[in-house]
C-alpha cells in the first residue's frame, strides 16, 4: 500500500466533500467546513492553508489540511497539522497511521522541525492516537482546545516555549506532584490563549487546568478599586469627600478614598499573613482593632506626604465602603464586575465556598502542614488579599481596564484614567502605572502574594493586550522569576 497526499482540486473537491467520520467522533469539523476555512485562510495570506486528499494507492480515504507561515515570529505558529480525517469507511484499516507518516515525511521535506495540532480535550480517541505518535501536551490551551507538539528532528520531547518563553524551567515545575503555574494572555491578534503545567497541589497529582482558582494576594486591591469606583461613575461615592465621619474611630483627620487607594494616607499594615482555613470568622473591625495576629491600625506617617504601601489601609477603605453602600464587598463585586464581564470564577470567596474547592489550587505546601482538605488561608482583608480567580477572567478585567481607558466601558473613560494615572510613585489607585522608553508602552497592572500564592497581572492601556500569571509557592527567586516571566510574554505578545 502507498499513501500520497495529492492537493485539492476540482478533479477530487466534490469527493473529499462526500468523506466523513462516525457520529461518534464529533470532534472533527466537516471537510466543507475544513475547505472553506482554507479559501478564507489563503484570501487573507496566500499559501498559508494547504489542504490534501489522503490516497491509498489510487483510493480516496482521507483529507488533511495544513497550515505553513514559516516566517511567523513565534515558533508555535508556524507549522501545523490543521485537520486530518479518514473516512468512515476506510477506518480501521491502517491508513490512519500510514498517512500520518506520510505527514511528516511532508512537513520535514518542507522545512517543519516541529508539528504542532490542537483537539479538545474530550477526543479521548483522537489524544491516544496522537500520543502513539509522538505528540505530547505543550500545556498551552488555545479557543478551549489542547495543543500538543511533536518533535520532527532531534529528540521527540515537549519544548515548553510558551510566546518564546521557557516557563517551566524559572518556576522550577518538576514532575506531577511539585508546584503548578497557570498562564493566561490576550495577544496582539485577539487571541487568549492559555498555559497550564505541574500540579495545583503539593505533593498530589492534581494537574492545573485554566479554570483552577488560585488566590490573587494583592491583586484583590484593584478589584476592589474597580468595585468602588463604578460607585463613583454613578454617583454614589465621592472619592476626594472626607470619610473620616464614616470612621471615627480609625481617624481623626480629614481622610479620603483618593488618599486611601494610593497608599498615601500613611498608614502601617503593609500586608496580612492570613488564617487557617477552618478559623472563626473575623470582622473588618477585628483586624483593624488589632484583635488578630496583626498589628492595629495606626497612622505613621503625615498625610499625603509620601507614597506608603498599605493593606491596613485598604481595610479601612474597604470598611468605609460597607458602610456607606451597606453591602459587603463579594456582593459588590459580582454585581458590578463579575456579572457585567461575564465572570464566573472570580470573587471575594472568603471563606471559599465549599463547592469551589474541588478545583482550587493549594498555597505551598498547606495542604501537608495544616489542612489536607483546605491548603489555603482565609482572609477577612478582603479588599486587600481576598480575591480568588484565575488567570483567564483577570486577563479580561485588564481588557476591560484598557477599553476603559481609551475609550470608556466598564468605567467611564475620565474615571479609568484618574485609577491609571500615577499619584505617587508610579501609583495610581491601587495600580501600577509605568511609562518608560524601555517599555515602549504605556502599563499598568498589580502583583500579589499571599501565602503560598504569587500573582502577576500587567496589561497595556493603550492596546487590548495583557498577561496574568498565578503560581502556587512563594519564594524569593520564584516572585523574581514569575515577574520576569510575565514581562516577557507581555513583550511578545505585542
Amino acid at each position: 500500500m502507498t499513501i500520497r497526499l495529492e492537493p485539492i482540486n476540482d478533479n477530487n473537491r466534490e469527493a473529499v466533500l462526500a468523506l466523513s467520520v462516525r457520529k461518534d467522533q464529533p470532534f472533527v469539523a466537516t471537510n466543507e467546513v475544513s475547505l472553506r476555512q482554507a479559501d478564507e485562510a489563503n484570501a487573507e495570506k496566500a499559501g498559508i492553508a494547504r489542504p490534501f486528499a489522503i490516497y491509498a494507492d489510487e483510493k480516496l480515504v482521507g483529507f488533511c489540511m495544513f497550515a505553513f507561515d514559516p516566517k511567523a515570529r513565534d515558533k508555535i505558529d508556524r507549522y501545523w497539522l490543521w485537520r486530518f480525517m479518514i473516512d468512515k469507511k476506510e477506518q480501521g484499516k491502517g491508513y490512519g497511521q500510514a498517512a500520518l507518516k506520510e505527514i511528516f515525511r511532508y512537513f520535514r521535506e518542507n522545512g517543519a522541525d516541529q508539528i504542532y495540532l490542537s483537539t479538545e480535550p474530550e477526543n479521548e480517541r483522537g489524544l491516544h492516537i496522537y500520543h502513539k505518535f509522538g505528540f505530547r501536551e505543550t500545556g498551552i490551551i488555545s479557543d478551549g482546545e489542547i495543543v500538543l507538539m511533536r518533535m520532527l528532528k532531534g529528540p521527540n520531547k515537549t519544548i515548553k516555549d510558551f510566546y518564546g518563553v521557557n516557563v517551566d524551567a524559572p518556576m522550577h515545575i518538576r514532575g506531577k506532584k511539585g508546584y503548578g503555574v497557570s498562564i493566561a494572555v490576550c495577544d496582539r491578534d485577539g487571541d487568549l490563549v492559555t498555559y497550564c503545567s505541574g500540579s495545583g497541589r503539593y505533593g498530589e497529582n492534581f494537574p492545573v487546568n485554566p479554570d483552577m482558582l488560585f488566590q490573587a494576594g494583592s491583586v484583590s486591591k484593584p478589584m476592589f478599586a474597580l468595585t468602588l469606583l463604578r460607585y463613583v461613575d454613578k454617583g454614589l461615592i465621592d472619592l476626594d469627600a472626607d470619610i473620616s465621619g464614616v470612621i471615627p474611630e480609625y481617624t481623626k483627620i480629614p481622610m479620603t478614598f483618593a488618599a486611601l487607594l494610593s497608599h498615601t494616607a500613611g498608614f502601617n499594615l503593609h500586608g496580612f499573613p492570613g488564617y487557617r482555613a477552618d478559623h472563626e470568622p473575623f470582622s473588618l473591625e477585628n483586624v483593624l482593632d488589632g484583635k488578630g495576629i496583626t498589628p492595629k491600625l495606626r497612622r505613621i506617617r503625615p498625610y499625603g506626604k509620601q507614597h506608603m504601601y498599605s493593606g491596613g489601609g485598604i481595610t479601612l477603605a474597604e470598611l468605609a465602603f460597607t458602610r456607606i453602600t451597606g453591602v459587603t464587598l463579594r456582593e459588590a463585586f459580582q454585581k458590578e464586575v463579575a456579572e457585567p464581564l461575564g465572570l464566573t470564577r472570580t470573587g471575594f470567596f472568603q471563606p471559599l465556598d465549599e463547592e469551589l474547592v474541588a478545583n482550587a489550587a493549594f498555597g505551598g505546601r498547606l495542604g501537608l502542614k495544616e489542612d489536607p482538605a483546605h491548603g489555603y488561608h482565609y482572609y477577612p482583608e478582603q479588599a486587600a488579599a481576598g480575591l480568588w480567580t484565575t488567570p483567564t477572567e483577570l486577563v479580561k478585567i485588564g481588557i476591560a481596564l484598557s477599553n476603559s481607558y481609551r475609550k470608556g466601558g466598564l468605567l467611564k473613560k475620565k474615571t479609568a484614567r484618574r485609577m491609571m494615572t500615577p499619584v505617587m510613585d508610579d501609583y495610581g489607585l491601587c495600580l501600577d502605572v509605568w511609562e518608560s522608553e524601555a517599555r515602549k508602552d504605556s502599563v499598568a497592572g498589580h502583583g500579589g502574594e499571599n501565602w503560598g500564592f504569587l500573582t502577576s497581572w500587567v496589561f497595556s492601556r493603550k492596546k487590548e493586550i495583557c498577561v496574568a500569571v498565578m503560581y502556587n509557592n512563594v519564594t524569593e527567586a520564584a516572585d523574581e522569576a514569575m515577574n520576569d516571566i510575565a514581562c516577557k510574554i507581555f513583550k511578545n505578545a505585542k
